[in-house]
């Protein structure tokens, strides 16, 4: 198991979030995210479940679902789920902490 603390650097991600990873072990990473207003994070997908908390803020999730782009609105106190291989993003409506939890673990974040 890998704990790492707040004192740790944050990686700026090319859409301006600082991401920070908090806790790793086994197949499971906990990381942070904050966003400022107005990021539109590009749809992707990755082959890791993926559980998120929204700790503070507001943001649309667009998730495909059925062949669709779906978007839902998410505010603070709002958990999400994406499965694997499922294209998804978001776009910040206000400043955004976001926790997700990973699994197998993002070896590209470590």
């Amino acid at each position: 198991m890998k704990l790492i603390t707040q004192e740790q650097p944050a990686t700026l991600t090319p859409e301006g979030a600082e991401r920070r990873v908090l806790s790793y072990g086994g197949a499971l990473m906990a990381v942070e995210f904050r966003f400022p207003a107005g990021v539109h994070a590009p749809i992707h997908s990755h082959p890791h479940e993926q559980i998120g908390y929204l700790v503070s803020g507001e943001l649309e999730l667009l998730m495909e679902q059925a062949g669709e782009m779906t978007t839902t609105l998410l505010r603070a106190g709002a958990s999400y789920y994406v499965p694997p291989n499922v294209r998804h993003g978001v776009v910040t409506r206000a400043p955004c902490v976001l926790l997700d939890c990973f699994t197998p673990m993002r070896e590209e974040f470590v």
